[in-house]
């Protein structure tokens, strides 16, 4: 394969941007960031625009204030791999680069980009530097060691380092970082925060990080949108103002006036609760997949069974 390009699943072929293309493109998003603060628009950068980034990308860019004007402007930022790159072209024409049976998706990003002009993607880590407000979806993977044995593995947290890493060396010192990447309990606090505070002292910054984690139930199907903007959300931060940052953000890109927010203390318990959450529908799913094997092997009409269990005096 060309290391130089990226190809789209519809066969488009995107040439991988060079050296020189950093610093125009940077100017490029720093003339429409110019713009989007001459409007009130509060400035929000989502990091990783892959099955949950973009449409939550094109959620808030889709979000208005009281007087119906956007609210906010998007910058999705995407790593320049010959793997991924091709979702940046692709979202500033205005398509969707995941699949989605959710109606919604494909108008929702085509509208934000060309008509309200409230979103762009971009390589360039650089426009960190504008962000009010940093959305992390960085994908964080398990690896097995051995295939079949979900005990023998361990998670890869190098990309979900390497991007607290950079977010650290360019936001503002007030930006807000939200972690919406369902992580191991305890990483917001014991692996987010220690490095990110570092690279703060290194950079002269006496005040902590502003960190929140808030989980995302996305549901894939044709509510997609709607398991992120019109459900139940639980969220937390690293401190009294990271929580307020991040409770006042949520009320303004979801609709919590139907769906209130539930803040806990800590993040490691928002952490926590996505992990148990998951746990428990894996659990559920396993356990109907075992006893429908049984109800096959056996010619029992497991419905049946499950309706008969249901009927209580």
């Amino acid at each position: 394969m060309n290391q130089s390009i990226s190809i789209s699943p519809d066969g488009t072929k995107y040439p991988l941007p060079g050296q020189e293309e950093y610093k125009k493109e940077l100017a490029r998003i720093g003339k429409l960031v110019g713009r989007a603060r001459e409007k009130g628009q509060e400035i929000v950068v989502v990091m990783g625009v892959g099955f949950v980034g973009s449409v939550m990308a094109a959620i808030i860019a889709d979000t208005t204030k009281k007087n119906g004007q956007p609210g906010k402007f998007v910058i999705g930022m995407q790593r320049p791999s010959n793997r991924s790159y091709w979702k940046i072209p692709k979202l500033n024409e205005g398509i969707s680069p995941v699949k989605a049976e959710d109606p919604e998706v494909a108008p929702m990003i085509r509208r934000c980009v060309l008509e309200k002009r409230t979103l762009v993607a971009t390589f360039v880590y650089d426009v960190l530097k504008f962000a009010d407000v940093v959305v992390v979806d960085v994908q964080l993977d398990y690896a097995k060691n051995q295939l079949g044995n979900v005990r023998n593995g361990h998670v890869e947290m190098s990309a979900l380092e390497e991007s607290f890493d950079i977010i650290a060396h360019h936001i503002p010192p007030k930006c807000l970082v939200l972690i919406e990447t369902t992580v191991a309990p305890g990483t917001t606090e014991q692996v987010a925060l220690p490095a990110m505070r570092k690279v703060f002292r290194q950079r002269g910054i006496k005040s902590d990080p502003l960190i929140a984690h808030s989980y995302e139930r996305v549901m894939p199907g044709r509510n997609y949108v709607a398991s992120i903007r019109d459900f139940w959300r639980v969220c937390s931060g690293v401190n009294e103002k990271a929580k307020k940052r991040v409770i006042k953000f949520l009320n303004e890109v979801l609709h919590t006036e139907k769906f209130p927010l539930t803040v806990l203390d800590r993040p490691i318990e928002s952490e926590t609760a996505k992990v148990v959450e998951n746990s428990y529908r894996a659990t559920i799913l396993a356990f109907l997949d075992e006893w429908s094997l049984f109800a096959e092997r056996n010619g029992v009409d497991l419905i049946k069974v499950i309706k008969a269990i249901k009927v209580r005096p």
